[in-house]
């Protein structure tokens, strides 16, 4: 069904990144039927999916926003809010309060809810497409990688000048130190495949503790306050990107770089990244410090 020049949907999720950029099949779905669709998501990793692209939302509104915080209370889309849900027919919404759906049912036709969390071992991505399946929208088997704009291009420049062709870029942190590999076999690894090479580092806002052992090593080049799609387009450059279960390598994946994915104690078949050049290791028994430098090193050298 080509999409009318009118029909707008709403998508609602809170979460992190790596949860935001899960919703990447849901929102192709869409695309589908409605020509606009809106997120509501938190500003730092919504911003991720605004874009131009089949899987990415037109406009994002802040789930930080009084506005929005005022829909948790019972109470109406009000003030800015209701201007920017004007015409808008379907509210998918990835919550489970009630009050919530009950808030943008007074002014959005139909509101569909969908609990965020995956169950019966259904991998995250399709999870969250079910609710647009259910409603006879298709969701496709594979995403083509996000392309950056020619604003996003230019602000990845400055970094990519000082990176060689088919740099290595790894990411030590992830959002809970149980997911993270040992840095000193971080190092490991570096010594093997970066050498005397330029390579990236990147850190996050919470990375400084897992970044910190490799920021001082021979060839590190560290990403740090980039904005997010920003960052997306450096990855997109990279010949190969290590990291853990974290939204940095949903990023990386969703950009379509060749991703090595190691997880521990999160279950990948729930959590690993959608991209087209992805590989996921996981840690014997789920303990991370059980993972060997050779396991890794062996699933770099294996095709992506």
């Amino acid at each position: 069904m080509n999409p009318s020049s009118e029909r707008s949907a709403l998508v609602v999720r809170a979460g992190a990144l790596g949860d935001v950029l899960l919703l990447r099949r849901a929102v192709a779905a869409l695309r589908n039927t409605y020509r606009r669709v809106v997120l509501v998501a938190p500003q730092s990793s919504g911003a991720a999916l605004v874009g131009p692209g089949a899987s990415e939302v037109d406009e994002l509104i802040a789930w930080e926003s009084a506005d929005v915080a005022g829909l948790f209370a019972g109470d109406p889309p009000g003030g800015t809010l209701r201007e920017r849900l004007r015409g808008i027919e379907l509210a998918v919404v990835y919550s489970r309060s009630a009050d919530l759906a009950r808030s943008l049912g007074l002014m959005i036709p139909r509101v569909v809810c969908h609990d965020p969390s995956p169950s019966g071992g259904a991998h995250a991505s399709a999870w969250l497409a079910r609710p647009l399946e259910a409603l006879g929208l298709d969701s496709p088997a594979d995403l083509e990688p996000i392309l950056p704009t020619p604003a996003e291009a230019n602000a990845a420049r400055d970094l990519l000048a000082r990176l060689p062709e088919g740099f290595l870029a790894v990411h030590p942190g992830s959002g809970s130190p149980r997911k993270n590999w040992p840095a000193e076999r971080f190092a490991a690894v570096l010594d093997s495949l970066a050498q005397h090479r330029t390579w990236l580092l990147v850190e996050g806002p919470a990375d400084a503790t897992a970044a910190a052992p490799l920021a001082q090593r021979p060839g590190a080049i560290v990403a740090r306050g980039l904005g997010v799609r920003a960052l997306g387009a450096v990855l997109a450059r990279a010949g190969l990107f290590i990291g853990h279960d974290s939204g940095v390598s949903h990023l990386a994946a969703a950009w379509g770089a060749p991703t090595l994915t190691l997880f521990g104690p999160t279950d990948p078949a729930i959590w690993a990244p959608v991209g087209p050049r992805v590989r996921v290791l996981r840690a014997p028994r789920g303990q991370m410090e059980a993972l060997s430098v050779d396991a890794v090193l062996s699933a770099v050298r294996s095709p992506l």
